[in-house]
């Protein structure tokens, strides 16, 4: 999906399909958005996407694992309805699994995102993505 990110919209992949979050108390999903490599700016180097990745992907990006966020679902589907947030054709799920494992990797990630995603995340493209990513 593309939603706001700093002064633009970025590219957002839904990590997992949703699930009731005990620690927000409500459902809640793992969402990590996606930023263009710009030579001399450093990156997380954990996962490169390429053209063809998606069709959003228009030249070298990386995951932006230090930006991870756990969103509740209503606040998904209100930013969404309000034109906010707007669906995207679905990762390959061998991009979904570079994104996925890619957590692991990341010396960026937070210890709750990590925790997170190991317990609600697969590699299998969530539900939600078939929606849009």
């Amino acid at each position: 999906m593309l939603a706001p990110s700093g002064p633009t919209n970025h590219l957002h992949v839904i990590c997992n399909d949703p699930v009731y979050y005990p620690i927000n108390d409500c459902y809640c999903i793992l969402v990590v958005n996606i930023s263009s490599v710009k030579p001399s700016v450093p990156h997380d180097p954990s996962c490169i996407l390429h053209v063809g990745d998606h069709d959003f992907i228009k030249h070298p990006s990386y995951v932006v694992y230090a930006e991870a966020v756990i969103w509740r679902v209503d606040t998904v589907a209100k930013r969404h309805k309000e034109g906010e947030i707007v669906p995207h054709k679905d990762m390959s799920e061998a991009t979904f699994a570079r994104i996925l494992s890619g957590f692991d990797l990341s010396e960026q990630v937070s210890p709750k995102n990590l925790r997170f995603k190991n317990k609600y995340c697969s590699s299998q493209p969530a539900q939600n993505e078939k929606t849009g990513n």
